[in-house]
């Protein structure tokens, strides 16, 4: 499955005194099977970006085709878009309200008006996703998990939907390291399994381990597109931006300042061990020897 935005405006407010425009004439294509991840600093547009991705905000301007369809055209299915792509906000905990884990994760199932016996399905498959199939957990409140759990809890109602495609706006946002490594992980095996993601991150180390596609927003407009490794290749125009690089670029830059010679795409940690391994190899190590 395919969303592309043509020619993408959003103007909140428009004609009042508070008329701001979020983002201006974008054209994206979400590809079926990637991992995209939106950068950019704070207030360039990625939220309400992704919020038209699942048709939550109407474009000013423009169009958003769900597999060359026109989502906004009069007569089409919006529930078909909720189902297709899911949302998950920043910090969905927020939004828990049901009495149980099993009623909050088998609400939006509930509403597509489908049988008991497949809701309850739904919500032991979205709970076994996310690694909150322990006993009992089901019917306790959400409300007494940890915060972690309570952010899988959510995602695990999303994912109770059977989205194809997953919009996560700074999923591992305020957890502590342990959680945060979870949740990145889980988003990894999802997309692993078939799922496409669309991943908002401030953590250029988290774009460079795990997107396959970064699109970099400034001021409303996409403005630099590709690889993580073609992006990362431009550290200055990043920084220009208020954006930083992953850690193990920083790394080779300092190294490439000393004089030692390093790759300059290098971006992962792997690579940076195999890198620093040949340089022993050539002579590094041996002179120390």
């Amino acid at each position: 499955m395919q969303v592309t935005l043509e020619h993408v405006t959003h103007t909140y407010q428009p004609g009042s005194p508070f008329q701001a425009t979020a983002i201006r004439n974008v054209n994206l294509t979400i590809r079926s099977g990637e991992f995209l991840a939106l950068i950019g600093h704070t207030g360039c547009g990625k939220s309400t970006l992704a919020q038209h991705i699942n048709g939550l905000l109407k474009p000013t301007e423009g169009r958003v085709l769900l597999d060359g369809q026109d989502i906004h055209q009069k007569g089409f299915n919006k529930k078909e878009v909720r189902q297709k792509v899911g949302l998950v906000f920043q910090y969905p905990e927020h939004q828990l309200f049901e009495e149980t884990v099993a009623k909050d994760v088998g609400f939006g199932p509930k509403n597509l008006g489908l049988p008991e016996g497949e809701i309850a399905q739904r919500v032991q498959e979205a709970l076994d996703k996310v690694g909150l199939s322990l006993p009992g957990l089901a019917e306790k409140s959400p409300f007494e998990l940890s915060g972690g759990q309570m952010r899988r809890v959510a995602m695990a109602g999303v994912l109770a939907m059977r989205p194809e495609i997953l919009v996560l706006d700074e999923p591992a946002a305020g957890l502590d390291p342990q959680s945060r490594e979870d949740m990145l992980q889980l988003i990894s095996s999802l997309h692993r399994q078939g799922t496409t993601v669309v991943m908002i991150s401030h953590s250029m180390d988290d774009v460079a381990r795990f997107a396959s596609r970064a699109v970099v927003m400034e001021h409303g407009t996409v403005v630099m597109e590709g690889a993580p490794e073609e992006i990362f290749r431009h550290p200055e125009e990043l920084e220009r931006m208020g954006l930083d690089v992953p850690s193990v670029c920083k790394l080779g830059m300092r190294l490439r300042a000393m004089g030692i010679e390093c790759p300059q795409d290098i971006f992962r940690e792997e690579q940076a061990e195999l890198a620093l391994l040949s340089l022993w190899k050539g002579g590094a190590g041996h002179g120390a020897e």
